[in-house]
C-alpha cells in the first residue's frame, strides 16, 4: 500500500471525488461557519501501482480524512490526514474505523472513533471504542489516545447490561457472529443532551442478527474521559427489519423539545451473502427522551441512491430541514463508488430527502 496522500491541493466542487483516496461513512461539526468534515479513507492504488477494489479496502488499513468548507458545503478542502492507523499502534489497533469529533466548551474537540484490534488472522474485526483530544481539529495529542471500552476485557459488564457478545475466544470471527455478520461495537458518536450530560453512542447488538444502540455517560475527571455508566441496549420500533445499526447521529431541537436519531441500517444476513442480496438505507427516529423510546419518522431514505453513513452538516430546524452528506456505496456506478456527492437537504416531518440544488 501507497503511503498516505498528502492535503489535495484543489478544492472539491460540488462533492468530493478524491483523485488518490476512496472515501465512506461521515461525520461532522460546524464551528464558526466552517464546516469540518471527517470520514473513513484508504488509497485507491497498491505499492504496486494496480488499482485496489474497493470490496477488498477492508485488507488494507484506513485513516481518518478530513475535509473543511466554509460555503455551507458547496466546496471542500482537503485538509489531509486527521488520524492514521500507525499513531494508534501502541493500542494494539490495526486500523481505525468511523467515530465523531464534537467540539468542547474550551475550544478542545473531544474525538472518538473505533479500533480493530490485532488478533489473528481469522478474527479481523474485533471492535473497540476509542477516545482522544484534539486541540485544533486537524490532529490529535497522542498521549490523550486510549481504548474506553474493549468487548474482551469489559465482556461481563456489556453483556450483563444486556448486550449481545460472541464468546471472548471468538470475538471479532471473519465469519460473523452465531450465523450473523461481524460483531457490531462501532462507530461512536457524542453528545451534549439538554440537561449538560455528555453521552457516548455507538452501534451494538442484542442478538446475533438485531442491531442496537448503545448508551454510555462520559464523565472528565483531571483532563481524562471515562465511560462514567454504561445503560442498556436501546432498540429502535423497526429493529426486525434489519440486523446492523450503524453511524448513528443524535440531534435536538430545543424549540420542540425533541430528540432525533438518524441511523444508517443494513440487513445482512451472514458475512458470505452476495453484495447484491444486501440492502442499506438510512432511518430516521424521534423521542422526547434522549433515551427514547424512539418513534420511527416513517420512510427509509438513500437505498436507491446508494448513499450511506451520511452527517448532518447543519441543522435547520426552523425550516424543518437537515444540510447533510453522505458517501456513495461501493454498489455505485464504478465512477462514483466512495466518492461524495454535493450536498442534500432532509426534512424531518414527514422524513424526505431533496436533491435539489441549493442556493442558500
Amino acid at each position: 500500500m501507497n503511503r498516505i496522500p498528502k492535503a489535495y491541493g484543489t478544492l472539491f466542487i460540488n462533492g468530493i471525488k478524491h483523485p488518490y483516496l476512496y472515501l465512506w461513512d461521515a461525520w461532522s461539526y460546524c464551528e464558526n461557519e466552517t464546516l469540518h468534515l471527517y470520514c473513513l479513507a484508504v488509497p485507491r492504488f497498491l505499492s504496486d501501482g494496480s488499482e485496489l477494489d474497493p470490496y477488498e479496502r477492508n485488507n488494507n488499513p484506513f485513516h481518518i480524512r478530513h475535509f473543511s468548507s466554509k460555503d455551507n458545503g458547496n466546496s471542500w478542502k482537503d485538509e489531509g490526514c486527521f488520524l492514521s492507523t500507525d499513531e494508534v499502534s501502541k493500542l494494539n489497533f490495526k486500523t481505525i474505523w468511523s467515530g465523531s469529533v464534537m467540539p468542547l466548551s474550551d475550544g478542545r474537540k473531544l474525538v472518538t472513533f473505533t479500533g480493530i484490534e490485532n488478533i489473528d488472522s481469522i478474527r479481523n474485526y474485533h471492535q473497540s471504542i476509542a477516545l482522544a483530544i484534539s486541540n485544533d481539529g486537524h490532529s490529535v495529542q497522542k498521549n490523550t489516545i486510549k481504548t474506553i471500552s474493549s468487548p474482551s476485557k469489559d465482556w461481563d459488564e456489556i453483556v450483563d447490561k444486556g448486550y449481545y457478545l460472541d464468546r471472548i475466544d471468538n470475538l471479532g470471527s471473519d465469519l460473523g457472529e452465531e450465523n450473523g455478520p461481524i460483531m457490531s461495537w462501532r462507530d461512536p458518536f457524542t453528545f451534549s443532551d439538554k440537561k449538560g450530560e455528555l453521552n457516548l453512542f455507538w452501534g451494538a447488538k442484542t442478538n446475533p442478527r438485531r442491531g442496537a444502540l448503545a448508551r454510555a455517560i462520559l464523565a472528565e475527571n483531571d483532563d481524562v474521559f471515562k465511560i462514567k455508566k454504561l445503560h442498556p441496549p436501546i432498540l429502535v420500533p423497526d429493529a426486525d427489519d434489519f440486523t446492523q445499526l450503524e453511524v448513528p447521529k443524535i440531534l435536538y431541537d430545543k424549540n420542540k423539545d425533541l430528540y432525533y436519531l438518524i441511523i444508517s441500517s443494513c440487513n445482512r444476513l451472514f458475512e458470505s451473502q452476495p453484495a447484491n442480496e444486501v440492502s442499506k438505507e438510512v432511518r430516521a427516529y424521534k423521542s422526547q427522551n434522549v433515551e427514547g423510546p424512539w418513534v420511527s419518522l416513517g420512510s427509509k431514505i438513500l437505498k436507491n441512491e446508494n448513499l450511506f453513513g451520511l452527517t448532518v452538516l447543519k441543522e435547520d430546524f426552523k425550516n424543518n430541514r437537515l444540510l447533510c452528506i453522505a458517501p456513495y456505496t461501493e454498489n455505485a456506478e464504478p465512477d462514483l463508488r466512495l466518492t461524495f456527492p454535493e450536498t442534500f437537504y432532509i426534512y424531518l416531518d414527514p422524513f424526505r430527502v431533496e436533491f435539489s440544488k441549493k442556493t442558500d
